[in-house]
């Protein structure tokens, strides 16, 4: 009974990262192929180049994060138990202070960055550099939250791989 429970629970915490993951991928993708638009409509500068090749990372940086969620669908995998849990199952108090710092340092860069990019311009920025920090932010933030909720989760559950 507690297996089923519990097996639930990790199914649907990975459907909800997956989702999630999932539309942020997609916004991704969006800009990539308006940065790829625009350098076919326009003449490409050094600064195009690079955005269109940071951007492209981003891209595969979150598909990889995707086709690993789905991987635990078949096999379970140890997802993100070393940055929140010791070995002996223990809480790693250094890794969660570092989650919740960077949830709260890519919250903060991604609220000004979607002001700065699609409300008013705080910055003398590129636009194009402005969605793409603001989509980076994104991507941070979304993994480091599913971080510290896995933590909050799967907490009692600590000691096995077998969960997630």
């Amino acid at each position: 009974m507690y297996y089923q429970v519990s097996r639930r629970k990790a199914v649907i915490f990975k459907v909800i990262y997956l989702v999630i993951s999932a539309l942020v991928e997609a916004f991704t993708a969006y800009i990539f192929f308006e940065n790829l638009v625009h350098g076919f409509n326009d003449k490409l500068n050094f600064d195009d180049i690079i955005l269109l090749i940071a951007t492209l990372f981003a891209l595969l940086f979150e598909g990889s994060i995707m086709g690993f969620i789905v991987r635990s669908f078949k096999q379970p995998t140890i997802l993100m138990k070393n940055l929140v849990f010791k070995n002996d199952g223990t809480p790693y108090k250094p890794g969660i202070a570092l989650i919740c710092v960077g949830i709260a340092l890519t919250l903060a860069m991604t609220v000004v960055m979607f002001i700065s990019a699609y409300v008013k311009e705080l910055f003398d920025l590129y636009i194009r550099a402005s969605y793409f920090i603001f989509d980076v932010g994104l991507l941070l933030f979304v993994n480091f939250l599913f971080t510290l909720i896995y933590f909050f989760t799967f907490r009692h559950e600590s000691g096995t791989f077998s969960i997630i």
